[in-house]
């Protein structure tokens, strides 16, 4: 379904990817390095953004990454990415990184905010379409992130 330039649900941006972990990928005990699972998180964010948007966006910001569970050689890793909120020229988006293991199936093994600039073709911030909710939940994680926004700005204010 098409939506107006000036309004998008966060389904219409929903991004999942999916990634094989391989020897190149992982340190000397075989678990993935931390810059590779933090590669892929920009990766996904970033086409979450870009289907928002309509065009090129940039990492801003990379909120409270936290990586829960090691990620080994072999094991199949799940992304999502999914916008909480539409600023002006930004926007927030959540995303979660699985495992997927033969042995031990399905876990969480590390999660973010990140946030992303819509550029236009002179190089600048461009504006964004909204974020329109469609759900309770979707309302709330689009308050929350609008409060987290505040408090940041709030704090480069004050420095």
């Amino acid at each position: 379904m098409l939506w107006p330039m000036d309004a998008k649900p966060p389904s219409e941006s929903f991004t999942e990817m999916t990634e094989l972990v391989l020897p190149q990928h992982a340190n000397a005990i075989g678990t993935a390095f931390g810059g590779v699972i933090m590669s892929w998180i920009d990766i996904c964010c970033s086409i979450a953004a870009r289907r928002h948007c309509g065009r090129v966006c940039v990492t801003a910001r990379v909120d409270a990454l936290e990586f829960r569970a090691p990620i080994k050689v072999g094991d199949i890793v799940r992304l999502t990415a999914r916008l909480n909120a539409a600023f002006t020229t930004s926007m927030e988006i959540a995303v979660r990184v699985e495992r997927e293991s033969a042995t031990t199936g399905r876990a969480l093994c590390a999660d973010a905010r990140a946030t992303f600039v819509n550029i236009g073709e002179d190089g600048k911030p461009h504006p964004v379409p909204s974020l329109l909710a469609e759900s309770p939940e979707d309302r709330r994680l689009a308050e929350e992130a609008a409060e987290r926004r505040r408090m940041r700005l709030a704090a480069r204010s004050e420095s």
